[in-house]
């Protein structure tokens, strides 16, 4: 347990190093972009749950390329035992990812691993990528995705059906190739 709360604490150090790295050099390019300091405690992040067949995924929105100034959007998703996406490429952002909790299988290109607690993904632009909560209990990612933008799909498609999914996702330059993992 004690391990697990130190990786995540690196995990977040790193990624908030990164934001801050990215919004400097953003604050460098162009001064008169003003990107505020962001601190998100635990209950404060906007939270919504996935489109129709995924209702019980919950995606918390922890900081959004309007916050970080376009560079950056880490999102927070708890995903129901069974859940997973089909997989998809993203044709612009590349997208990190940190197991928190669960036990997950990740599929990046034609690699297929179980990915417990404590795993870290990175998938490039263009890369075929999905996973699925292979646990019995809902399970944790913590995502990135730079640059930011993808993050604010989660807010448009809480509840949607399948047609309007597919438009949010081609406006978000998501591209769906495959099922999701069996």
């Amino acid at each position: 347990m004690r391990d697990r709360k130190f990786l995540y604490g690196v995990l977040c150090a790193g990624v908030l190093t990164l934001a801050g790295v990215v919004i400097a050099q953003k604050n460098q390019e162009n001064e008169s972009d003003a990107v505020k300091p962001l601190i998100v405690v635990p209950g404060s992040a906007p939270r919504y749950s996935g489109q129709q067949g995924r209702e019980a995924d919950i995606t918390e929105l922890l900081a959004t390329s309007t916050q970080t100034g376009g560079k950056l959007g880490i999102f927070r998703q708890t995903i129901a035992p069974g859940s997973g996406p089909p997989t998809h490429l993203h044709q612009m952002e590349i997208e990190f990812t940190y197991v928190v909790s669960g036990q997950f299988k990740f599929k990046v290109g034609d690699r297929v691993v179980s990915a417990p607690v404590g795993t870290f993904i990175f998938v490039p632009p263009n890369t075929l990528h999905t996973f699925k909560n292979i646990g019995t209990n809902p399970g944790v990612l913590l995502f990135g995705v730079t640059p930011g933008g993808f993050e604010k799909m989660f807010a448009e498609r809480q509840g949607v059906d399948a047609v309007t999914n597919k438009r949010l996702m081609e406006k978000y330059h998501m591209q769906v190739v495959g099922p999701p993992i069996p």
